[in-house]
């Protein structure tokens, strides 16, 4: 009886305070800050009320509160790291990610780029090929051209050769008779000169024969 006069000044003064946690209590989680810290108070002021006034109920009371409230807070600093670590494993796993994608994303253009440059290395390929068949196909026909060309003109060279050679023939075909005919005609002046040579010889012995007659 005593004991409980004694502790009753403490337990009127006590009241607001645990009015205000059963307050909080319907309102705010266990392991809310506010909730926690009213709780440090009230336990530690109960566990040096018990001490001060030899009341272990009082003292039990203030130990169980603030077992409480340091195992809530405990829980709560895990519950936070937990989170964090959480956090960080999803910040981890997204940068991974983005790493990863990244990666892909690199890889693809690396593959694109080595398509393109071969696509552009045949295209290249084909390109050169082309003008090398280009090349050669034209080298080919300026050969056979050429030829064509030469065989034409020793076939024209032939051919005006054995046109020369057949005129050459028709004309001293035509030059021979005509070597004849004049030898001929010279012939036939020169009898006639020897005739008109000889009549004017006959008529010259007559005249002499008949100037020796008359003298």
């Amino acid at each position: 009886m005593i004991r409980t006069l004694i502790a009753l000044p403490y337990e009127l003064a006590r009241l607001p305070l645990a009015v205000v946690g059963n307050t909080l209590s319907g309102r705010l989680p266990d392991d809310a800050p506010i909730r926690l810290g009213l709780d440090r108070v009230i336990g530690t002021a109960d566990t040096l009320a018990g001490s001060i006034l030899r009341d272990d109920e009082i003292a039990t009371r203030g130990a169980d509160r603030l077992d409480r409230s340091a195992k809530l807070a405990t829980a709560a600093q895990l519950e936070d790291e937990a989170g964090v670590r959480r956090d960080r494993a999803r910040e981890t796993a997204a940068a991974g990610r983005r790493q990863a994608a990244r990666k892909r994303t690199a890889a693809q253009k690396r593959a694109a780029s080595g398509l393109e440059e071969a696509d552009v290395a045949e295209a290249r390929g084909k390109q050169q090929a082309k003008a090398a068949a280009t090349r050669t196909a034209a080298a080919k026909k300026a050969a056979a051209n050429e030829k064509a060309s030469t065989r034409t003109t020793s076939a024209e060279q032939r051919k005006r050769a054995a046109t020369s050679a057949a005129t050459a023939r028709k004309k001293t075909r035509q030059a021979k008779p005509k070597s004849e005919l004049e030898q001929a005609r010279e012939t036939k002046r020169a009898a006639a000169e020897a005739r008109a040579d000889a009549a004017r010889l006959s008529d010259l012995a007559a005249a002499k024969k008949r100037e020796r007659k008359n003298s």
